[in-house]
């Protein structure tokens, strides 16, 4: 099978949060399985990607329109990267959501709609100048949710899949946005078209009008069926529950293991443990960290309340009281960086807040530190909790979604691998960190919980079939949609 995996962020060169990894890393476990996979990405920036990104070239075009070129790499026989430039994309600098200053791009969901629209009327135009046409179309989170609604009302016969990485991002359109964009007036409305109260959502038409469905793992897959976690899109979500696989993300084996992790001072494994012990000195020496018997605790991640950064931001009193270090890094919204480095300020070296996105220091904290911090409010899967139990760094987390699915409590479980709390609050956090002092200070059944946490699977092995058996029930769906082509139609559009 062919696969066009359409994403807006893929490791290492566009890079946000854990959708890069797993677009990198999905696609390229699906080769093992003998499919040809092709990764289209619009990118942003001035000055483009480098050339060393962009060659060798072995195919390049346009779209429907000649202000959008793309360019194919290879990476691997089965692997290729289409990067797509056009509008609103490459002519800017900063992230794919927000300028180099971290402000949003006003016009953000809409360009990304219009790239949905432009990749799906090239597919239905063809011709030489147009990508390779696949046999379906795996769109991902709400950047890429008007995909399957294109590709129906096009009637381009290709079978869509959507993955819902967030569902707190539905990627709203305000009227003007959805009328410049033709979508047709059947979908401004809530119970059979894409509307969220006043706004069209792009998440939302992914979620209706896919063949398929997943989500990053299997509690969040349920989580998202109930009003707390669904919110309006609850109802759907239950209506769509029999096309819907909760799938947790894998993680890149060759990209994160302490064995052979070329960004860490030193190797080590869950057989020899001596290099851990190397990697926490170099961290507490590299930020000028005052060293401790107590654990030194990381966090990496968006600075963001869904994050929990505002329980763990109100708990650093208390844990630098206990003799702990503490490393955040991350970005957010100004006023919420600002909030944590008034937290931070007043505890220098015993606690070290970094704003600026590094891989090696990223790694070193996953080595270095004894315990790694995930006090999310919601978690849909979490890659970030999988790393650290791979660096044999027990993680501290809320008992949610795919943090659920990926972590075993060590006081309640024989073989745990970390520690749980159930409610999202200051208190719950500083227990549940007590808890795991308790175990840090008993060194005998410390390292047999690290050793059981390297241990752990986490690599696409499993998951990588799972959406092998997605895509052919997509394929299947769409093939029945064609034989009865007045099931589920997309409306027409009005452009």
């Amino acid at each position: 099978m062919n696969i066009a995996f359409i994403t807006s962020e893929l490791a290492p060169w566009i890079k946000v949060g854990g959708l890069a990894d797993v677009s990198a890393s999905l696609g390229e476990a699906l080769t093992t399985l003998g499919h040809e996979v092709q990764i289209l990405v619009p990118y942003t920036g001035t000055t483009g990607l480098p050339e060393t990104v962009l060659l060798p070239r072995e195919r390049s075009g346009f779209l429907v329109e000649p202000a959008w070129t793309w360019q194919e790499t290879p990476v691997t026989d089965h692997l290729r990267i289409l990067w797509i430039s056009g509008p609103g994309f490459s002519d800017r600098v900063g992230t794919p959501y927000s300028d180099a200053s971290g402000r949003p791009w006003p016009d953000l969901v809409e360009r990304y709609a219009q790239f949905c629209k432009v990749l799906i009327m090239t597919y239905a135009r063809g011709g030489a100048d147009a990508p390779t046409r696949p046999d379906l179309l795996h769109g991902h989170d709400w950047p890429m949710g008007l995909i399957p609604f294109w590709s129906q009302a096009l009637d381009i016969g290709i079978p869509t899949l959507f993955t819902i990485h967030n569902l707190g991002y539905p990627g709203l359109l305000d009227r003007a946005s959805f009328d410049r964009l033709g979508l047709p007036a059947q979908l401004w409305n809530e119970d059979q078209g894409i509307l969220i109260g006043q706004s069209a959502s792009s998440l939302k038409a992914g979620l209706r009008f896919a063949d398929q469905l997943t989500t990053v793992s299997p509690s969040y897959a349920r989580e998202i069926g109930t009003p707390e976690q669904g919110g309006e899109l609850a109802d759907l979500v239950r209506k769509r529950q029999g096309d819907l696989s909760g799938i947790l993300n894998g993680i890149d084996p060759d990209t994160w293991d302490p064995r052979s992790d070329r960004l860490l001072p030193a190797h080590y494994s869950a057989d020899s443990t001596e290099g851990k012990r190397q990697c926490r000195r170099s961290l507490l020496d590299v930020l000028r960290l005052e060293d401790t018997t107590h654990p030194v605790a990381g966090f990496i991640g968006r600075f963001v309340n869904e994050k929990g950064v505002d329980l763990l931001a109100a708990a650093i009193p208390e844990l630098v009281n206990r003799g702990w270090r503490l490393v955040l890094l991350g970005r957010g919204a100004p006023a919420m960086e600002q909030g944590l480095k008034e937290s931070c300020s007043p505890y220098r070296g015993k606690v070290v807040l970094l704003t600026e996105q590094s891989e090696p220091m990223a790694h070193l904290i996953m080595a270095g530190a004894d315990l790694f911090l995930m006090p999310s409010r919601y978690e849909p899967c979490g890659l970030t909790q999988m790393y650290s139990q791979h660096y044999g760094t027990p993680p501290v987390v809320h008992a949610v979604g795919g943090l659920v699915d990926t972590v075993r409590d060590a006081d309640r479980d024989t073989g745990g691998t970390g520690f749980l709390f159930k409610t999202p609050t200051v208190q719950a956090l500083l227990d549940c960190c007590q808890r795991a002092e308790q175990a840090f200070q008993d060194p005998g059944r410390w390292s047999s919980i690290c050793k059981r946490a390297m241990k752990l699977d986490f690599s696409w092995s499993s998951p990588v079939r799972e959406y092998e058996q997605a895509y052919g029930r997509a394929t299947d769906r769409r093939r029945k949609r064609t034989s009865c082509s007045t099931h589920n139609r997309a409306p027409k559009s009005s452009s």
